[in-house]
């Protein structure tokens, strides 16, 4: 039942969700702590001042190390790492299931699932500080991402990683957990349905979608200007046996073969006559025994006749 990625995917979000359920009932402080966290000024008034512009006082190291142990500042923090990590983990598997052999990347997949944490780690650390907010672009803009997306869709499990790391680090874990949830459902949705593979037909103001039998119909207008070297003719009182029969004994003694026609008699017998073209190696009364023996009881008799051309 795991080998199913549905299944997987939604014992997985299921037990997520029951698992935050009950530690926030087990203990409810920590819903205190990531609402404060959520509450606090993202940008100071002041350019050089801000709520975190000096996290450890150099004054008093007690008072630092203190703060760094102190449960309404710790524990946000690994509230939004964890989530940052638990809500992107599917999203790598989707990725993986979803992505073409010759198009997945191992080390993109990898990049996905550390980008989250690493964006929920930059939210705190220019939280209330419009001075490390600058000086942060600065850095991104001077270190760059040196790996290039050749991929539309590559780029958007990028920027969904990155949206989620900020919604993580921001404390907003609802939308973090339903935004994981919606892309993979839409992600699969889309991959399953192989969606725009074929591109629709306009005439005019209205849509038509090309049928099957006009997509195949250059495919057998091909076939049929190929010819056939010989016919073969089966009597026979079971007409569907003797195709399954003779069709298994056509498949390694001819190029191709198709069935032309099937007659029926009075007396209750038919002929199925079958196009065939026969491989240099294949001689008729090999052929003939074989079919002979393939439909033993329900064949009268066998008879190959070899032509020049014959169009199918």
């Amino acid at each position: 039942m795991l080998k199913n990625i549905v299944i997987r995917l939604l014992i997985y979000y299921a037990a997520w969700l029951l698992a935050l359920s009950g530690v926030f009932h087990l203990f409810p402080q920590i819903l205190q702590y990531v609402a404060q966290e959520r509450e606090r000024i993202f940008i100071a008034k002041s350019v050089t001042t801000g709520a975190d512009a000096i996290p450890f006082p150099l004054g008093n190291i007690e008072q630092g190390v203190g703060r760094l142990v102190d449960p309404a500042h710790t524990i946000p923090v690994m509230v939004a790492l964890v989530l940052a990590f638990g809500v992107t983990l599917p999203i790598t598997w989707v990725y993986r299931w979803t992505r073409p052999r010759k198009k997945y990347n191992q080390s993109f997949a990898q990049t996905l699932l550390v980008v989250p944490i690493s964006i929920a780690l930059v939210v705190f650390l220019v939280k209330g500080s419009l001075a490390l907010a600058f000086s942060l672009a600065g850095i991104v803009g001077a270190v760059r991402f040196r790996t290039s997306l050749d991929e539309p869709i590559d780029a958007v499990y990028m920027f969904m990683a990155i949206g989620i790391g900020l919604a993580s680090g921001t404390q907003l874990t609802t939308v973090a957990y339903l935004a994981s949830l919606t892309f993979v459902t839409i992600a699969l949705g889309v991959w399953k349905s192989n969606f725009g593979a074929q591109p629709a037909v306009i005439s005019g103001w209205r849509i038509a979608s090309p049928e099957k039998s006009d997509q195949a119909s250059p495919k057998k207008a091909v076939a049929a200007e190929k010819p056939y070297n010989a016919q073969v003719e089966v009597h026979t009182t079971k007409v569907e046996e003797v195709q399954k029969a003779t069709a298994s004994v056509l498949k390694s003694n001819t190029k191709r073969w198709q069935v032309a026609n099937v007659i029926k008699n009075a007396d209750g017998t038919a002929v199925v006559v079958f196009d065939v073209w026969l491989k240099k190696s294949v001689d008729s009364p090999s052929l003939v025994r074989d079919i002979e023996a393939n439909g033993k009881g329900h064949i009268s008799s066998v008879i190959v006749k070899k032509q020049d051309l014959v169009t199918a």
